[in-house]
């Protein structure tokens, strides 16, 4: 009797005390995390990350909420909390940095070892006094840390290194010659299912509605039809400043959660255009034409 007392006594208790969520602020991308599947606190706790500013919502596709759902709730809100400690300051994708939290995870849970709920990384001070002292900078990626690059002029400064240095058909070995040629940044990607009928003014328009997708954009190209001047092609090309803007705004759209106009658009880089050497095309004085399409 005292038992079946004590069990109706611990059933009532759970029926008195529901999850109050009525106080709790929510961001607009809270339900759609509910609908991906998570666990009510779970995507709380996302959603409390979101709140903070140290991730946006678009900055996770979808492998990286579709592995947070194959964890169970313990799991998942431990790696969340991980996630949460790291300093990100630094991490381009974060994204992938938070499945790289995750494979870590389970790793460790294989080997039988205890998880803890947060692993410290290097200190933090030390690391920027680091950066502060040298004027480097410090690139973080999952499984990588690029530290440094081309050193500031605080550091080195002097003549351009001299055609001896110069590694083109150098032969490194007998017979074998190494070749070099000039990396160019991508700065273009191509868009395409854009709506025929749709401007430059408006293609801008609707993009600018996008957190992130028109940081940098410096122009948008647009081809019309050759027999109706009101109507493009259907695709664009968005030119950005840099390629750190460009490749930000393709991961964007990559994600499968940006709508422009209602519908998810394709984007690619955008082939590079390579410009003619100014020596080779001096000596062209005739230009065949097979009858095409000529874009100026």
């Amino acid at each position: 009797m005292a038992n079946q007392v004590n069990g109706n006594a611990v059933q009532l208790k759970e029926e008195e005390e529901p999850m109050d969520t009525s106080s709790v602020t929510h961001t607009e991308h809270y339900k759609t995390l509910i609908e991906a599947g998570l666990p009510q606190k779970v995507a709380e706790r996302l959603d409390e990350i979101f709140q903070t500013g140290l991730v946006a919502y678009v900055d996770l596709d979808e492998r990286a909420i579709d592995a947070l759902r194959e964890f169970n709730e313990e799991g998942a809100l431990s790696v969340l909390q991980q996630f949460k400690e790291s300093d990100l300051s630094h991490v381009q994708n974060k994204s992938a940095f938070l499945c790289g939290v995750m494979k870590t995870y389970r790793q460790r849970e294989k080997q039988g070892s205890k998880v803890q709920e947060s692993t410290k990384g290097p200190d933090e001070a030390k690391i920027k006094a680091l950066l502060e002292r040298t004027g480097y900078t410090l690139d973080v990626t999952t499984g990588q840390r690029k530290y440094g690059g081309p050193p500031p002029d605080s550091v080195y400064s002097g003549v351009q290194p001299g055609i001896g240095t110069e590694c083109d058909s150098y032969e490194i070995r007998p017979g074998k010659h190494l070749g070099v040629c000039i990396s160019v940044a991508n700065n273009r990607l191509f868009v395409g299912s854009i709506p025929k009928n749709k401007t430059k003014e408006n293609i801008l328009e609707e993009f600018s509605k996008v957190t992130g997708l028109t940081e940098g954009l410096v122009d948008v190209i647009l081809y019309h039809q050759p027999d109706d001047k009101k109507k493009n092609r259907g695709f664009c090309f968005l030119e950005y400043e840099d390629h750190k803007s460009a490749a930000q705004a393709r991961r964007r759209l990559m994600s499968g959660k940006v709508k422009v106009w209602g519908n998810v658009v394709t984007v690619e880089w955008a082939d590079p255009v390579e410009e003619p050497d100014p020596e080779v095309m001096a000596k062209v004085n005739a230009v065949a034409w097979d009858g095409g399409e000529i874009i100026i």
